[in-house]
Formats: C-alpha cells, structure tokens, sequence
C-alpha cells in the first residue's frame, strides 16, 4: 500500500514517491473508466504508467496480472 499513513519513516523523498505511485493508479483507473464505459476519449496521457500500458488496453494484446499477496495476518489489510 502506498497510504501516506503506512510510512514509518517521514522521508520526503518515500512519501514523494508514493503520492507518484498513487497518482498513477488514479490514472489507470480512469482509463479502465473510460475503456469500460466506450467513451470517446480515453485519458492514456495521465500518467507513464497509463501511456506505456495503452497498447495492452486497444491493441490485440494478451495481458498478464501478477498480484503479490501475503499470508501473514499483518498484512491481511494491504492484500485485500
């Protein structure tokens, strides 16, 4: 999880990267939106991630997920 409350340490540049990570996500959320919803315009610029991805959303494309989920109760609350 990237929650700015999961950060022990107050390193500015750990919670820089994570306000990245998240604004990302946020980037492909709104994508898969759009995609799911046939809208005419589909906001790939959002992000890096997005824009990389775009191929594998329009294209002819087989996509692959890979979720990292852990069997420990402490980390019960991020892997779900």
């Amino acid at each position: 999880s990237e929650r700015a409350s999961d950060v022990n340490d107050n390193d500015r540049q750990t919670r820089l990267e994570g306000a990245e990570i998240n604004k990302s996500l946020l980037a492909l959320k709104e994508c898969i939106r759009a995609l799911d919803q046939n809208s005419k315009h589909v906001p790939f610029r959002g992000s890096t991630l997005t824009s990389v991805l775009k191929d594998s959303f329009i294209g002819n494309c087989r996509t692959v997920m890979i979720a990292n989920v852990s069997p420990g109760t402490a980390s019960c609350e991020h892997t779900m």
